[in-house]
């Protein structure tokens, strides 16, 4: 379960999670209601109901998918020996790994080596910007994403910039 949760935090950095809740919102509040957010409970409720999905929800959901099962099975078996005790979310299990770095399967420490560098690159861009317009927002489940698609308009250009592409 905790790389699946590395999973899906690595992917919501990759992908844009903003797009994905995006497509899917309407998908989640019909099918997934009662399904606590976090730890990939929603993403795995929206599986288990693909057929009633709309076709751009089962489309991010296909993507998303894909890339839980290519980072789980890149990192899955040394989160289970480096950091098994280690609380999901937060980025605790990344940062686990992370303080593990050579330990790791090659694999896990490229996906480690990525999830890290979209991070600095999100900081330095839109890390001026998130301080100022969503210094009270809540981390997680794309909550400063969202935030920061709602202040397009008075973004850096930098920031605008990274997040182009998850807004298209």
């Amino acid at each position: 379960m905790k790389a699946i949760a590395l999973a899906v935090s690595v992917v919501s950095m990759s992908l844009g999670v903003a797009r994905a809740e995006d497509a899917c919102r309407d998908d989640a509040a019909k099918l997934c209601a009662g399904i606590l957010p976090g730890e990939g409970r929603v993403l795995a409720c929206l599986q288990t109901s693909q057929a009633q999905l709309s076709p751009a929800c089962k489309q991010q959901v296909s993507v998303i998918g894909a890339k839980v099962k290519e980072i789980g099975a890149a990192c899955g078996d040394d989160v289970s020996q480096f950091c098994p005790n280690v609380k999901t979310g937060g980025g605790r299990v990344l940062k686990c790994l992370a303080a593990n770095g050579v330990m790791l399967s090659m694999t896990c420490q490229k996906v480690v080596q990525q999830a890290q560098e979209k991070s600095a690159e999100f900081k330095k861009a839109c890390g001026d910007d998130v301080a100022k317009f969503c210094a009270t927002v809540p981390k997680g489940q794309g909550r400063i994403l969202a935030c920061l698609g709602s202040k397009q308009a008075e973004l850096a250009p930098a920031c605008t910039a990274m997040m182009q592409p998850l807004w298209a």
